[in-house]
């Protein structure tokens, strides 16, 4: 199964160069035909921060990153990548990745099959995003040991057992996007992360990124969270970001109205009535001047 003179053995501890190793496979008519089979499995723990874009891949590629972080690129969607999550990303698309700092170490299939792009839609369905947290991340380590194992071997045998392997993967995959708590964690992060960063443009594409998550998916699921769509959280942020500006500081209402992500006077005004039932200036004049405690 594996193309002789491609292995790359880990360099040890004291080496300086970037650490890994791969294995490149050739599949026959029988894996390509019939079965999931592997294009290539490796391991990656660059010494230094890195990027790489390709385009035109026929294959899929699944990520699991045990230390570290980055970032993953699926077309034009960008998302974290952190220790602890996986990600499952289609490579015809394009896709991209970059470390973080420090730098990650992760480890990587490319596969396909006939099968392959029903059941990644049927998972991406389920998920919602390219991005799980995996509740085990040692079944995955297992899991891709099975498949580096059996793609450095050939023959049917071989074939077949990282066939039963990448559908052990899928299954886990399903199983982890089927985890309540952690879309819970994903939705509360993001909700703090509105309030920190409200004066800017924030997109329901923005904010699907930032949770890796596809748009329709956060939409449902944030509503049914915290009853509210994402839009409204963003205008409440801002809201109360200018609350507090009109409160203890002297700003303008129209500068607060920029610092809180709103360009237009008319609308901030518009949009601070319409959550707090007075005008920026009414709610400046009730709370200025009182005792603040």
């Amino acid at each position: 199964m594996a193309e002789s003179g491609i292995v790359l053995s880990m360099p040890n501890a004291s080496e300086q160069s970037n650490p890994r190793r791969r294995v490149l496979c050739t599949p026959d008519d029988f894996a390509r035909s019939s079965l999931l089979y592997v294009q290539e499995v490796g391991e990656l723990a660059p010494a230094h921060p890195q990027e790489r874009a390709r385009a035109g891949h026929a294959s899929f590629l699944f990520l699991c990153v045990e230390s570290g972080d980055g970032r993953i690129r699926e077309g034009s969607t960008s998302m974290a990548l952190r220790a602890g999550e996986c990600a499952l990303i289609d490579c015809r698309r394009g896709y991209g990745h970059s470390t973080g700092s420090p730098p990650w170490h992760l480890f990587w299939i490319h596969f396909h099959g006939h099968a392959a792009p029903a059941i990644h839609a049927h998972w991406r369905e389920l998920s919602g995003s390219p991005v799980v947290r995996a509740t085990n991340p040692g079944r995955y380590l297992d899991i891709w040991r099975r498949i580096w194992n059996a793609a450095r071997a050939e023959g049917t045998a071989a074939a077949l057992k990282a066939n039963e392997a990448l559908a052990a993967l899928f299954a886990l995959l399903a199983e982890d996007a089927s985890e309540p708590d952690l879309r819970t964690d994903r939705l509360a992060s993001l909700h703090d992360w509105i309030e920190e960063h409200c004066a800017e443009d924030i997109s329901l594409d923005r904010l699907a990124s930032v949770a890796a998550l596809n748009k329709f998916s956060l939409s449902r699921e944030f509503h049914s969270l915290f009853g509210i769509p994402p839009s409204k959280a963003v205008a409440m942020a801002r809201v109360a970001r200018a609350k507090r500006l009109l409160r203890f500081t002297d700003d303008t209402v129209e500068s607060i109205g920029e610092a809180c992500g709103v360009q237009d006077p008319n609308y901030f005004a518009r949009l601070f009535r319409r959550i707090e039932g007075v005008s920026p200036s009414a709610f400046r004049r009730q709370w200025r001047g009182g005792v603040n405690i």
